[in-house]
């Protein structure tokens, strides 16, 4: 197994899963503003990313009582995080040069969700402080609920003839 981290460097986790969060909500606003001339992909987009938003200050707040919480989080989650970033930051990078169709965008984004739930949960295991243990499985839930929404919207304009409302 490996070893526990130092504060440092799960001071280091917590920043980079902040990053994270703000890569994503970026993503969300990109894909917003991309298919604004769909009313439903751009609500659900632009929610998305407020959300995503949201669990960044959330980290910032954990990143500021970090000498008062107890985290044993190891080497491996970190490298999970700094991985999950490195994707998501050329994801971000591919879609500015190559805007996706929405199809493309949804099925991207539910994968990248699938990521952050999996990092999420996982990092949760190995948070001794109830607190943030509780903020990583409501993100992880909320990852879960991202996912349900993109596959919903995915299921619908999937569909032979979809219109959504414009």
């Amino acid at each position: 197994m490996s070893e526990t981290m130092t504060v440092a460097n799960t001071l280091q986790f917590s920043k980079v899963c902040m990053k994270i969060e703000g890569l994503c909500a970026e993503l969300y606003h990109f894909y917003s503003e991309l298919f604004a001339e769909n009313r439903d992909a751009a609500m659900i987009w632009k929610k998305t990313a407020l959300e995503e938003e949201n669990h960044q200050k959330q980290f910032k707040l954990a990143i500021e009582l970090m000498k008062e919480i107890d985290f044993e989080l190891t080497a491996s989650d970190l490298k999970k995080a700094c991985d999950v970033h490195r994707k998501t930051c050329m994801l971000l990078d591919i879609v500015r040069k190559n805007p996706p169709d929405l199809i493309t965008a949804l099925t991207k984004s539910i994968e990248m969700e699938n990521r952050l739930a999996e990092l999420h949960v996982e990092s949760a295991l190995h948070v001794k402080d109830d607190s943030i243990k509780k903020m990583f499985q409501a993100f992880q839930q909320a990852d879960q609920d991202h996912v349900k929404s993109l596959q919903l919207l995915l299921s619908i304009v999937s569909l032979p003839h979809a219109e959504m409302h414009a």
